[in-house]
């Protein structure tokens, strides 16, 4: 287990380093220049002796190499560089952003799995026809709809028709988790949406799948109830196929909260980021970015490990592999 753990994570290492590379090479191709946005000019109105030595402040004038070294170098010692625009430390900027995001996205990751594994398992346990359009109907709509609609959706009937629940802003856990939790809820099950309806698809198909196996029939040949079947034998081996799903959606939550935290005007990382695109804010872009590819990297590294701890197999690689 430690020398399969051990591949997993040279492996995780390596795509961490292509994706620091591919990052800081690709935000350099997009078009604008944030030297020109930051003097107020097209590019044509602005002094170039003024751009120049902007640019040497800003160390846009040495050679990709050296700004991909230095910044490496920066990261490894805790250290995103300075916003081009507010001059505030990166590290800074995110960590004042990053407890509204990981509270909105964890609180979406829960809310997802109550909203996919309950009815999955009831559907496998009941076998109704009728509940088992509903959600199919469920998953088509979740899969098809993009949150953005979602959002205004549950804007328009939450917090306009109904006005329930707060639209837009964002309350402190620590000063106020009653208010902290009614500006998270919709923005959080918008969020919850996109992740319950392909979760419960996966779910579903590997619940099919595992009841047609020879040991399922066997233990209703025992006669053991349906829904002990289920809950001892079925679902423990169709959760392992799903365990790649929850893996997709953990690391691409960070990233995914970005459009809903706009619709929603929660200060997280989705606006920093979008202000930092419109911006060329390259230290604070990429390094978003970074946290984004890192986060899907480490939970698809963590999925692999469990993957090894639930099925042995896995873990047996010939001398070729």
């Amino acid at each position: 287990m430690a020398a399969y753990a051990l591949r997993r994570a040279v492996t995780s290492v390596g795509l961490l380093v292509l994706s620091s590379v591919l990052i800081f090479v690709v935000l350099r191709l997009i078009p604008g220049d944030p030297t020109v946005l930051k003097l107020g000019g097209s590019g044509e109105e602005v002094d170039p002796r003024a751009l120049a030595a902007l640019r040497h402040e800003l160390g846009l004038d040495r050679s990709l190499a050296y700004q991909y070294v230095h910044w490496i170098d920066g990261i490894l010692h805790g250290d995103f560089g300075l916003s081009y625009f507010s001059q505030y430390p990166v590290t800074t900027l995110i960590t004042e952003r990053a407890p509204a995001t990981l509270e909105l996205t964890v609180t979406a990751l829960l809310i997802g799995l109550l909203i996919a594994v309950p009815p999955a398992v009831v559907g496998a346990i009941w076998g109704n026809r009728v509940f088992d359009s509903l959600l199919s109907g469920f998953i088509a709509l979740g899969m098809a709809t993009p949150s953005f609609v979602s959002g205004i959706l549950l804007i328009v009937f939450f917090g306009v028709k109904l006005d329930l629940l707060p639209t837009q802003g964002y309350v402190s856990l620590a000063n106020d988790p009653v208010a902290s939790l009614k500006t998270v809820l919709l923005p959080a099950i918008t969020l919850a949406i996109a992740i319950a309806a392909p979760l419960m698809l996966i779910l579903r198909s590997s619940l099919n799948d595992v009841a047609s196996a020879p040991y399922i029939r066997t233990a209703r040949a025992k006669g053991l109830l349906k829904g002990k079947v289920v809950l001892r034998h079925l679902l423990p081996n169709a959760t392992i196929p799903a365990l790649t799903m929850v893996g997709v959606i953990i690391g691409s939550l960070l990233g995914g909260t970005v459009i809903v935290e706009y619709v929603f005007a929660r200060p997280g990382f989705g606006s920093l980021m979008v202000d930092a695109v419109y911006q060329r804010d390259y230290e604070v872009l990429q390094a978003l970015v970074l946290l984004a590819a890192a986060a899907f990297i480490v939970s698809s590294f963590v999925i692999d490990v469990l993957y090894g701890v639930l099925d042995p197999r896995l873990r047996v690689r010939s001398p070729a592999a």
